[in-house]
């Protein structure tokens, strides 16, 4: 930790200038950094985490603007540090935003904010509509057991790390229209009170909405999944659309529950699909669907045999 005092002065120096409610608290730069890997914050190490939790509830008042404008010139800042392992873990304390179990009382508006690092609103309640439209994450960003009490809007949102939505409550609406997530895309366990809308939406990674619980509409048509997606003990009480769908590994809905319909036209399994247990009570569409060719572990033997075979020859 000694050595985040030898670092580039310029850059460091920027650093300070950047995010000037840090000055007070350089002491609390190794502590915050400790508290931070390992959990245990000392008097030190509060008041660091303190200071950037208003510094950030500060910047967010003075509206997108602003923000970007610091947002930008720490991406900036990051491009220059390079391989400088003390001087990014520097960089890393003062460009996450940490709101974890605050209480957002009326709307709460921030569409097309950039955020350079990780956004943690774990346990967050937002009172208000949530707006996150075209919001871009280049970090991660935890939601977990955040609670949207009226609507929640992420739709356009670029996640490019991981999105963890765990066990979040979501009771209005819910847009992710068109939104994407390079990263793992967790929403276990989460809860739509209301109708949640994913079409068009881009999963690059694994995809997990095991076991959550769709009151209303749930829409997926159009979605690319690219890497697993995992629907496993789902349960859509309204109708649930995967019309035009494209899985591009397995597509795991075991255990299942469609109250009402349930629209599969049209979709495309390019690699294994799970429908054991799943239950239908209502109307089945999966008139159009492409599925990917099932080849036996049989066969697969033979044709390593018959490759084996010709190698020899």
């Amino acid at each position: 930790m000694a050595s985040l005092f030898r670092l580039v002065p310029d850059a460091r120096a920027e650093l300070l200038q950047l995010n000037s409610w840090a000055r007070p608290h350089q002491a609390g730069f190794a502590a915050a950094q400790r508290a931070a890997r390992y959990g245990a914050a000392g008097p030190e190490a509060s008041a660091f985490m303190a200071a950037r939790r208003e510094a950030a509830l500060t910047r967010l008042g003075e509206g997108a603007a602003a923000w970007n404008g610091w947002a930008g010139e720490m991406l900036r800042l990051r491009g220059r540090i390079g391989a400088d392992g003390a001087l990014e873990a520097l960089w890393r304390l003062f460009a996450d935003v940490e709101l974890i179990d605050e209480i957002f009382e009326g709307d709460f508006n921030v569409a097309g904010i950039i955020f350079p690092a990780a956004a943690r609103f774990s346990g967050s309640a937002f009172c208000g509509d949530a707006w996150f439209t075209e919001a871009h994450f280049h970090g991660p960003a935890s939601f977990r057991d955040a609670s949207f009490r009226a609507d929640a809007f992420f739709d356009k949102a670029h996640f490019a790390g991981d999105a963890d939505f765990g066990a979040a409550t979501l009771h209005g609406t819910a847009e992710f229209r068109d939104m994407r997530c390079e990263g793992v895309a967790c929403f276990v366990e989460a809860e739509f009170g209301g109708d949640a809308w994913f079409r068009g939406s881009r999963f690059d990674g694994v995809t997990q909405f095991r076991g959550v619980r769709h009151a209303g509409e749930a829409g997926f048509g159009d979605c690319r999944f690219a890497g697993a997606a995992d629907f496993g003990e789902a349960e859509f009480a309204g109708n649930a659309g995967f019309e035009e769908a494209r899985f591009g590994q397995m597509a795991n809905f075991a255990a299942a529950r469609f109250e009402r319909g349930a629209w599969f036209s049209n979709a495309a399994f390019d690699g294994r699909s799970n429908f054991e247990r799943a239950r239908f009570r209502g109307r089945r569409h999966f008139e159009g669907i492409s599925l990917a060719a099932q080849v036996s572990p049989v066969a697969q033997q033979i044709a390593a045999l018959e490759q084996f075979r010709l190698g020899r020859r």
